[in-house]
């Protein structure tokens, strides 16, 4: 019984030291912590340190600090087309003096021998967001016919919209018209069309009118004319009297302008307007062109056919005046003479003939001489 006794009381102790040892490691423990969530810039499935891959990033918040825009490149290291290189300058000189932007980058140039991202609106998107872009610009420069068309496209990054775009033909391959015409697009996109230049044109004669996109354009009475207009590109056409030159192509880019591109000259025979280009060079190295020549006044034909025709009219009514007074004459003196004798001789019956007859004639030539004074006085006052 003692034995039973015993082995009860030690197994009560046993468990008793089971239980304190378990309770006291559970308090010793340390409890788990929740973690912080990871860093928005930290993308799952990404090594720590590496390049952002287009399109592998969340969608970037709007910055806070303004606008961050993108220039995708158009023209790459081993480019050799210098018509891209104008438009690649002319788009960043734009985006750079745009107040919409707080920072302007260009961002990387698509690898070798890959296609690029063009003007597609998903790619430029995916390479602006891994950037950290707000907006990515791109144009797109292609044959077209005998010319050329640029293409451009604004895209936002966070949203893959495309804000806006637009496309121009460019008819002749040359530096200045690419470069009025990209101008002109990214000033429609970047700064709301808020892009003008100057012009000068050489006009010789206060009397001569512009017509700049066929309409009036008014005149500062100086010699070159200093036009202001839009960027891009305009028509102008100058205008004398009744008299007017054929349309030209007026480029207006947003460099300073330092000489004439456009001449024009009154000939004789029409109004002449050149390009700067299309003339000679002179010993200083300017156009050469001989100043316009006034046509002389045409000869008025009228006052003088006019005052011949009155004249020729007095000298008919006159005639036909005398034919008149003559006849009456004859057939009076025939009268007298019937009233003396109370008969009419031979002759006088041929005088009383001849008196009819001139007075008939006088008539006619009197009416005549009235027409053609009345006609050349018509000449002489309303041609």
């Amino acid at each position: 019984m003692l034995r039973v006794l015993a082995a009860g009381a030690c197994a009560v102790l046993l468990s008793s030291a089971a239980a304190w040892g378990q309770a006291r490691t559970a308090k010793e423990k340390p409890l788990p912590l929740p973690l912080p969530p990871p860093a928005p810039s930290e993308a799952p499935g990404r090594a720590n340190g590496a390049a952002p891959l287009p399109g592998s990033d969340p969608r970037r918040r709007a910055s806070s600090d303004g606008r961050h825009l993108g220039l995708y490149r158009l023209v790459r290291s081993n480019e050799t087309d210098t018509l891209l290189r104008v438009v690649e300058d002319s788009f960043r000189a734009v985006a750079e003096s745009s107040k919409r932007y707080r920072s302007v980058a260009a961002l990387p140039e698509p690898a070798s021998g890959k296609q690029g991202c063009g003007v597609s609106a998903t790619c430029l998107a995916a390479l602006g967001g891994a950037q950290d872009v707000d907006e990515v610009f791109a144009g797109e420069l292609r044959p077209y016919k005998n010319g050329l068309t640029l293409k451009v496209v604004l895209v936002d990054t966070r949203t893959d919209r495309v804000l806006g775009s637009d496309d121009q033909v460019i008819e002749s391959q040359t530096d200045q018209e690419v470069r009025a015409r990209a101008e002109s697009l990214a000033c429609r996109l970047l700064a709301g069309g808020d892009c003008s230049g100057e012009a000068l044109v050489d006009i010789d004669l206060p009397e001569m009118k512009l017509i700049v996109d066929d309409r009036p354009l008014e005149r500062a009475g100086k010699n070159p004319e200093r036009l202001r207009l839009p960027v891009g590109a305009h028509t102008l056409r100058v205008v004398v009297g009744d008299r007017t030159s054929l349309q030209r192509p007026l480029l207006v880019t947003r460099a300073a302008a330092s000489a004439p591109v456009l001449f024009a000259r009154e000939r004789e025979e029409s109004i002449v307007l050149s390009s700067a280009r299309d003339l000679p060079l002179g010993i200083d190295g300017r156009p050469m062109l001989a100043p316009s020549v006034r046509p002389k006044p045409a000869a008025r034909w009228n006052r003088p056919a006019g005052l011949a025709a009155v004249a020729l009219g007095v000298v008919v009514g006159s005639v036909g005046m005398y034919e008149g007074l003559h006849g009456r004459s004859l057939i009076h003196g025939a009268n007298a003479s019937f009233d003396q004798r109370g008969a009419y001789l031979p002759g006088d019956l041929s005088n009383i003939q001849s008196g009819k007859s001139a007075a008939s004639t006088g008539n006619v030539l009197l009416i005549a001489g009235g027409a053609l004074a009345a006609a050349g006085l018509t000449l002489y006052f309303t041609f």
